[in-house]
């Protein structure tokens, strides 16, 4: 399956991943914020013309890079680009299921005698923390689109990207 970043992309160009995660786990990664967070802000149109022309037509290019761009008030905007929004999402999607592992015993923690595992509202904290930074880099890149006419007015300023809020009472 086409995507629109690399694994390789993902574990660098939001916040590092670091170790010996395999490239299939980050690629699964990538197919579900690309279904559920992406294509429904972006639209079906765009979400495949990216796929198809994002390395040659230039609008496109700075949609998945970054860059600058006039707004319609004539004001320079800059944005990180949609690739280090989907890296952020990435990351977020690894830091709640990275260290589970399905077996056919069911699904186990990988531990070593080395590690140590983070409390689960500390795990909560640091998702949502990251799902705030995906979809403001998101929504940035929303506003790209807008101003370039690539998305019309009718969509929604805040992403929808279906993020939730987990927190541990008590």
């Amino acid at each position: 399956m086409e995507h629109l970043i690399t694994p390789k992309e993902a574990m660098s160009l939001g916040r590092p991943i670091s170790g010996q995660i395999d490239d299939s786990k980050i690629s699964a990664y990538i197919t579900e914020v690309e279904f559920m967070n992406i294509k429904p802000v972006l639209g079906d149109t765009l979400f495949m013309a990216l796929l198809k022309e994002g390395d040659t037509n230039e609008e496109y290019k700075t949609l998945l890079n970054g860059g600058t761009y006039l707004n319609s008030q004539d004001e320079t905007c800059s944005f990180p680009g949609l690739k280090t929004s989907i890296a952020y999402f990435v990351y977020a999607q690894n830091l709640m299921s990275g260290d589970i592992q399905v077996t056919r015993f069911g699904a186990v923690f990988k531990e070593d005698d080395y590690s140590n595992h983070i409390s689960s509202k500390e795990r909560s904290d640091a998702y949502n923390n990251t799902m705030e930074v995906a979809n403001y880099y998101l929504n940035e890149c929303v506003r790209y689109c807008k101003a370039k006419g690539l998305i019309q007015g009718s969509k929604s300023n805040r992403p929808n990207t279906g993020g939730c809020t987990i927190r541990k009472i008590g």
